[in-house]
């Protein structure tokens, strides 16, 4: 057999050359007051502390269903919510952070992989260290990803039976809020040791509270006439004694804030602008320390997220930080521009443009910026457009798979074990000391042979090129589509819902 042999690959007009397959191995934001639900979010965290929730200050107008309305940026991993409603995510999975099931041995997942069971999600929350909420378009709430303390198992998506009618959350794992659409507030708790989860309490409050964010066990919201309130949560032998909720004055009045779990804090007032504070907490009361400044003063902004720094969007679509970004820079971040969501992390950023495409720079030791890992010092100094997030249907149904698709230049990849599975055919792998590392796919009357690591087959006895070698990424063996075909299978693309179709003949 040859060994990685260069192969030019096969391009026509209008129609992407489906080229290759993927064999599994293996099975705190602000939150700004809005009608628009599946809106924009922006993510503020920072390590473990920091919570998230939807954002709809600026609706993403997408171009299609693909385009993502949502972001967030935890600590070496993403997640991201699609206009159809579908969760992707990408990153470190090395404490189950990403929620898939049958990834233990995977420590990153270097392209988006969509979340197999949720569907018409309109907004997704996330600890930052690996635990996430979701809210339903029928006011449900899921959860995902890391379950225990300093444990690798994972928990894949399931509904949170608890509460229900719900608009929007926020979570640091340990504590989560929940804001209902009749405008009430609940808190509860989360073992982390044991997986158990506390009865919902109900925060009384004699206002109307139409935003939500969360930085450790503390919830920030705005009422309607943009006043700020603080509401500390203790935990106390796993029980949750919530304290009143008390006004933060001396602020003007605010259409969006972001807490952090410092105590400093940002916000923009119905103007455009951006302010930065500090409170004094208590048990008792929550003061400023010292005078608000604004941000910029001579420029507009229309959402800020803190994460050890503040990262702002102004009105015409520019991205700034206040304080050292993920790239070591403060100021304007060059190389973006039309940006309509922005989500800091504690390690890297991201940010969604006009189009709905996702952009990404910091660190991408993990492939949390959503590209492939190319830099000796695993960063991205400037903003890098998110690989395409591909959908896979066999036999008109959705893939279900741990293993994201992928793309390289005209390559589309899938994971094969998954595949060969859900089209019925039979997929023989070896073991380290048979056939020389062979594995062989039958589908009826077709016989496959092949090794990882070259580009030549076996198919009926006949040796067959193929466009690339075939490789091991995200745990998984790459084999070309051509293959497929080859083999009897249609299979077609298509680029508008970036979207993957596999049919058994």
């Amino acid at each position: 057999m040859n060994r990685a042999k260069p192969v030019t690959s096969l391009r026509r007009p209008a129609v992407l050359a489906i080229a290759a397959i993927m064999l599994a191995s293996g099975a705190g934001t602000s939150l700004a007051a809005d009608e628009n639900h599946r809106g924009v979010s922006v993510s503020a965290h920072a390590a473990a502390y920091v919570s998230s929730g939807p954002v709809a200050s600026s609706p993403v107008k997408p171009a299609a269903e693909t385009a993502f309305t949502q972001v967030l940026a935890g600590t070496y991993y993403s997640v991201g919510l699609r206009a159809d409603g579908s969760v992707w995510t990408w990153g470190r999975n090395l404490y189950g952070e990403l929620g898939l099931p049958g990834t233990s041995a995977v420590g990153s997942v270097n392209a988006p992989v969509r979340l197999v069971g949720l569907t018409g999600i309109r907004s997704i929350a996330t600890s930052g260290s690996g635990y996430q909420l979701a809210v339903k378009d029928d006011g449900t709430v899921w959860e995902w990803g890391s379950h225990l303390r300093n444990s690798t198992e994972t928990l894949p998506p399931r509904q949170f039976p608890l509460l229900t009618g719900v608009a929007q959350v926020a979570t640091e794992h340990a504590v989560n809020f929940a804001l209902k659409q009749d405008g009430s507030l609940w808190a509860w708790t989360k073992d982390v040791d044991t997986g158990k989860t506390g009865q919902p309490i109900e925060i009384k409050h004699t206002g109307k509270y139409v935003s939500l964010s969360a930085a450790g066990d503390t919830a920030y919201t705005l009422d309607d006439a943009g006043s700020l309130w603080v509401i500390r949560a203790e935990r106390q032998d796993n029980r949750l004694n919530v304290l009143p909720p008390v006004r933060v004055s001396g602020l003007p009045a605010l259409k969006q804030v972001t807490g952090h779990f410092s105590s400093d804090m940002y916000g923009i007032d119905p103007s455009g602008t951006a302010w930065k504070w500090s409170l004094t907490p208590s048990a008792a009361s929550h003061k400023l320390s010292g005078k608000p400044i604004k941000l910029y003063p001579g420029l507009k902004f229309k959402q800020v997220a803190g994460s050890g720094f503040a990262m702002l969007l102004s009105e015409q679509g520019e991205v700034w930080t206040y304080g050292k970004g993920p790239d070591g820079k403060e100021g304007k971040v060059k190389g973006l521009k039309g940006i309509v969501a922005l989500s800091p992390g504690s390690r890297h950023a991201l940010a969604i443009d006009a189009q709905g495409q996702v952009w990404g720079w910091g660190a991408n030791q993990w492939n949390e910026v959503g590209v492939r890992r190319n830099s000796q010092d695993g960063m991205e100094y400037a903003p890098k457009r998110l690989q395409i997030p591909i959908t896979v249907k066999v036999n008109g149904s959705l893939l279900s798979s741990s293993f994201p698709a992928t793309m390289s230049g005209n390559l589309i990849n899938v994971p094969l074990k998954d595949t060969a599975k859900a089209l019925g055919a039979e997929l023989m792998t070896p073991t380290t000391a048979e056939h020389g590392g062979m594995y062989t796919l039958k589908y009826k009357d077709t016989s496959v042979d092949f090794r990882p690591g070259y580009n030549e087959v076996d198919i009926n006895g006949k040796k067959v090129l193929l466009p690339s070698p075939i490789t091991a990424e995200n745990g998984a063996t790459m084999i070309p589509a051509s293959l497929l075909k080859q083999m009897g299978f249609t299979v077609t693309w298509d680029s508008k819902r970036s979207e993957l179709t596999i049919t058994g003949a």
